[in-house]
């Protein structure tokens, strides 16, 4: 009996507090009313402008967000996406603020110095938000490996070196030497041994065994002649030289700028450099080669210290060289002489991070070698 009063209680009160929800003023709620903004474009405009110049980004997107559902101006709305991008790149959300970049310059509308601003912030965000990734992931195999989830650890910091592969420099503080005996003796499933054993062979090669390594990725191979991780393990082995050097291959950034220029085309020749070599022309009043060579005896004959390009006939022959520890700035090279305009793209320059053996050192020292130059020359005569 108790317990039913209790019940009827409970239920009374809920009804109770059911009826102090409802609203005291139903009128505020008629349907067909106008619903007023708060603030007009303008005004909402001159806020977000206020807050943007103090520094106060996440509240200035506010502003700016509802300004975009206020205007059907194409001029407005692509200055719009533009500031929207530049409060996201500052709270470094660099993917979001990349797609508001290009939504502004396809629009068409945006002024010529905000598409140059744009253009050179979509050169420069895809790595900006690839190092953040990895430093995330890197941070966070830390704090796992910290609480002894080394499982957990291993799969976020090898992915954080496959990212940003500069990471290796940084202290591991043990964690490599724990997940090589973590998976030593782990005991897997046969669908996910071939997994288990490709972990353990990139953690072995970090750890500068890189004989251990071979040999397990040589197993996966002869085991697990049909699965995805023997492939890989066929591709890594062949990025091992006879010095026992070893290279961890870094994922390479989206170009978010080529998403929005599209490159005219006059006269195309495509050239691509995977290694050592030598590439030259002689036509009719045009001239041009390209070599790529190391001068240090170790590096692999599939990776390249340097890359030279030579431009020009006779005495207007020029040399542009560009060394693998600097990298290729610039993605467009442009040359004039008396009659032509060279113009020359890289639209593909990929690096890799080498780790050498070095006997008077720490163990081992790294590198940045070219691993992969593909390039498009086009050659045009002057006008006058």
């Amino acid at each position: 009996m108790g317990a039913f009063v209790m019940k009827k209680t409970f239920i009374a009160g809920c009804i109770a507090l059911a009826a102090t929800a409802l609203p005291l003023d139903a009128s505020l709620l008629r349907q067909g009313d106008k619903i007023v903004a708060p603030y007009t474009l303008q005004k909402g405009l001159l806020r977000a402008e206020e807050l943007f110049k103090e520094n106060n980004f996440r509240d200035a997107l506010i502003f700016y967000y509802e300004a975009l559902d206020m205007t059907t101006s194409g001029e407005v709305r692509a200055k719009l996406h533009f500031r929207v991008g530049e409060c996201l790149e500052a709270i470094k959300r660099y993917e979001y603020a990349s797609y508001h970049y290009k939504v502004a310059m396809t629009s068409g509308k945006l002024p010529e110095l905000l598409q140059s601003r744009a253009i050179m912030k979509l050169e420069h965000l895809p790595d900006l938000a690839q190092t953040e990734e990895a430093n995330r992931l890197y941070n966070r195999a830390m704090a796992l490996y910290k609480r002894r989830n080394i499982r957990a650890a291993i799969d976020d910091y090898l992915e954080s070196l496959r990212l940003m592969p500069t990471l290796m420099e940084k202290s591991d503080s043990g964690l490599i030497e724990d997940a090589i005996k973590y998976l030593t003796f782990l005991s897997e499933s046969k669908d996910k041994e071939p997994e288990r054993l490709l972990k353990l062979a990139s953690l072995l090669e970090l750890h500068g065994e890189v004989d251990k390594s071979v040999e397990t990725l040589q197993q996966i191979i002869i085991i697990y002649a049909d699965t995805d991780q023997a492939k890989q393990a066929e591709e890594k082995l062949e990025r091992y030289s006879s010095k026992n050097t070893a290279y961890l291959e870094p994922k390479k950034p989206v170009d978010d700028l080529a998403q929005v220029i599209v490159e005219e085309s006059v006269f195309d020749e495509n050239f691509d450099f995977t290694g050592a070599g030598t590439v030259s022309r002689e036509l009719p009043g045009i001239s041009f080669a390209f070599k790529s060579y190391n001068e240090r005896t170790e590096i692999p004959p599939d990776r390249f210290e340097i890359f030279m390009v030579s431009l020009g006939t006779g005495g207007e022959r020029k040399d542009f060289v560009f060394i693998s520890a600097d990298g290729i700035p610039d993605r467009q090279l442009r040359y004039e002489t008396t009659e032509m305009l060279y113009t020359l793209t890289f639209t593909s320059v990929e690096q890799t991070v080498g780790y050498i053996q070095d006997l008077y050192g720490d163990g081992r020292v790294s590198v940045n070698l070219f691993s992969k130059i593909v390039l498009n020359l086009k050659v045009e005569k002057k006008a006058y």
